[in-house]
């Protein structure tokens, strides 16, 4: 599926052989922070560069061009050294002002898709990835609208871009993608037509809920709790652009490497994840994490984004492994969004982010439905233990979620989720762990399960004489365990 829309194109080993693409979002403006040279490009198959913005006309451009000059080259480079592919992607939330009055414009539209096929050639990308937030809605404040004409003249623009492309490159495709807003909106209830210009749909299942909500709710759920929260998910995201005629092959879901936190007014220490919160004015994220006002709207108000990156919830001592919390942050787990969450009880800080676990079952779920790969903002914003998980999509050998209609529950204490109503709920499980390690004779080569080990979908040890294969990733869980997260294979 994936070989057709590529049109010959050299992928990497691992992604032709599994069909589906790993797509990862670099950020222009991390400078020191996070070099090219950082990415895993091993494991994706897609970078799309972000961004270059369009704040006024027709023309994109970057609000660093020098740094680009120097980055992007190297970026791209290193890239195709791996046989992986760099889109750029135009747009993004503070980046598209002017979108609406372009795309209405048939010498507006040819000056935008003019420039992007100039910048593939001076660059040799592979592509452009149209990141519009969003056709036939202000998005951020001082964006440029047209309800009834956005998505058809949207269309218009890829259709032509499209045509362009094909032109300029006969002899190698060049891919269009767009990232999507969590469901259709509108106009968009049928984009059968959008499809055939279309290589992947990025869908961006992520910020769903965060602190411009009164009430607190996960960042990014896998499924949604009627009746508190966003009515959105990643499964009815999947589900609702299928059924507005995208197939399965180029539906690309978005799995978030960071949280969003938010400061509860109440204790949230023996609650479900649903409180009252200090709307619009989340509490300082991580150390990264600074003031910020958009230079290209003063209608958005500055501030904090609250954002905390899932690497420096490790490296900053909120979390002491993957899935256990520090002192005085208690770690949840709630049944329904699939999803971990942190308190802090001094600070009543609230923090919903994706952890292994989280990641593992978004990514069985995209292989189960065949689904065209993942993608994720961004490549910055992990430690190496997410993207590890999220590669497994490559593979097909699965991401380590287990089933994704049951909880896996991680080894720390967990809550469910309450009913369908905002009193708080006290119910609790801990999964136990042990420290023990037990092997057996007769099992050949198969190692002794160690409390200490990280294990995902499929790998095999031995404890208590007896062979188990874990059915999705796991730390600290007892094989034989009510967890569920073992499968006996036979005896030693």
């Amino acid at each position: 599926m994936k070989l057709a829309l590529l049109g010959g194109l050299l992928l990497s080993a691992t992604s032709a052989l599994a069909a589906q693409s790993l797509v990862g979002y670099f950020p222009n403006w991390l400078y020191a922070k996070y070099p090219v040279s950082s990415i895993d490009f091993s494991k994706y198959t897609h970078i799309n560069y972000a961004f270059a913005i369009l704040i006024k006309g027709a023309t994109p451009e970057y609000t660093d061009p020098q740094q680009v000059e120097t980055q992007l080259p190297q970026l791209v480079a290193a890239a195709h050294a791996k046989n992986a592919k760099i889109l750029l992607s135009v747009g993004g939330w503070s980046g598209c002002l002017t979108f609406s009055t372009m795309v209405a414009d048939a010498s507006q539209r040819k000056t935008f898709i003019d420039w992007n096929v100039g910048q593939i050639k001076q660059y040799n990308m592979d592509g452009v990835d149209i990141d519009w937030e969003y056709p036939g809605a202000v998005g951020a404040g001082c964006n440029s609208m047209d309800l009834a004409n956005d998505y058809k003249n949207y269309l218009v623009l890829l259709q032509e871009l499209r045509a362009a492309l094909d032109s300029a490159f006969p002899s190698a495709r060049k891919d269009i993608t767009i990232a999507c807003h969590v469901h259709p909106d509108g106009n968009m209830d049928d984009v059968s037509d959008y499809v055939k210009v279309i290589d992947r749909f990025n869908l961006m299942t992520y910020d769903i809920n965060g602190a411009w909500n009164e009430t607190s709710g996960p960042n990014s759920p896998f499924n949604f709790e009627p009746g508190l929260g966003d009515a959105d998910s990643f499964v009815a995201s999947i589900d609702t652009w299928m059924k507005a005629g995208v197939p399965a092959s180029k539906i690309v879901p978005g799995v978030a490497f960071y949280g969003r936190s938010a400061t509860a007014t109440v204790d949230m220490s023996n609650t479900n994840q649903y409180q009252p919160q200090r709307a619009g004015s989340p509490p300082m994220g991580d150390s990264f994490d600074a003031y910020w006002q958009d230079p290209y709207c003063s209608k958005d108000p500055g501030g904090v984004s609250g954002v905390w990156r899932y690497g420096n919830l490790r490296s900053q001592g909120v979390l002491s492994t993957p899935t256990t919390a520090s002192s005085p942050w208690i770690r949840r787990w709630d049944n329904v969004t699939q999803t971990p969450w942190l308190f802090n009880p001094t600070s009543k800080t609230y923090i919903s982010y994706d952890d292994p676990v989280s990641i593992g079952i978004k990514t069985d779920y995209a292989l189960s439905k065949n689904l065209g790969g993942i993608m994720v903002w961004s490549v910055d914003e992990d430690n190496g233990e997410l993207l590890d998980v999220a590669a497994k999509i490559l593979t097909g050998t699965g991401g380590g979620g287990g089933s994704t209609t049951t909880s896996a529950a991680p080894p720390a204490t967990t809550t469910t989720s309450a009913p369908p109503t905002n009193k708080p709920t006290a119910t609790t499980t801990s999964a136990a762990t042990s420290t023990s390690t037990s092997g057996g004779s007769g099992c050949g080569s198969v190692k002794a399960w160690s409390s200490s080990a990280t294990y995902t979908a499929g790998d095999q040890v031995v404890y208590n004489n007896t062979i188990y294969k874990a059915n999705w990733w796991t730390l600290g869980e007892t094989p034989g365990s009510s967890s569920g997260v073992w499968t006996v294979v036979s005896k030693c």
